[in-house]
């Protein structure tokens, strides 16, 4: 087993340094992903942003409706998963299409559509990114957990008597 934790670079402190987590993912850790609580935090993200969007720009300025969308939206798929982030995505292409567009719904062109329709591509893309890194950090950390675990069994007590060095079975169990 120590060979496996030298191949993959791991040491005895990794495990605790992976439990270790900032507060940014101790929400995350703390709940499942995509509890009614991370999708609170996504409801607040695209009221923030649609309020920065307010700040920044002239009211009815299309020049670039979603820009304060796009970090809200990885903010909640960071935070919550996959659930948050595609409803923040939503919300703010229904948000930006009835606030920031120069002409109403009803009088899209199709560059509105076709930006409408890119703005939702590229937000689900970066949500799925997102929750593949969950995902992958899971799997890894779990088997950080089991490879620490396995060690940790199969190293002999310290009052335990060690075999002699001439042991073929000691050879075959490792």
């Amino acid at each position: 087993m120590r060979v496996l934790s030298q191949m993959f670079g791991l040491n005895q402190s990794f495990p605790k340094a992976a439990r270790m987590r900032s507060w940014f993912f101790g929400i995350r850790r703390r709940e499942s992903l995509g509890s009614f609580r991370h999708y609170l935090i996504g409801l607040c993200l695209v009221v923030l942003a649609v309020l920065i969007r307010l700040i920044i720009t002239k009211q009815g300025s299309a020049s670039a409706p979603f820009i304060t969308f796009f970090p809200a939206t990885a903010l909640a798929a960071l935070i919550g998963g996959l659930g948050p982030g595609v409803m923040v995505a939503a919300c703010g292409a229904f948000l930006a299409s009835m606030a920031f567009f120069p002409r109403p719904i009803s009088g899209f062109i199709l560059e509105d559509y076709v930006l409408l329709g890119f703005y939702l591509l590229t937000e689900v893309v970066i949500c799925l990114v997102i929750d593949a890194m969950h995902s992958a950090n899971s799997r890894y950390i779990t088997l950080v957990e089991e490879l620490t675990e396995l060690e940790s069994s199969s190293e002999p007590e310290s009052g335990a008597p060690s075999s002699a060095p001439g042991d073929d079975k000691d050879v075959v169990a490792k």
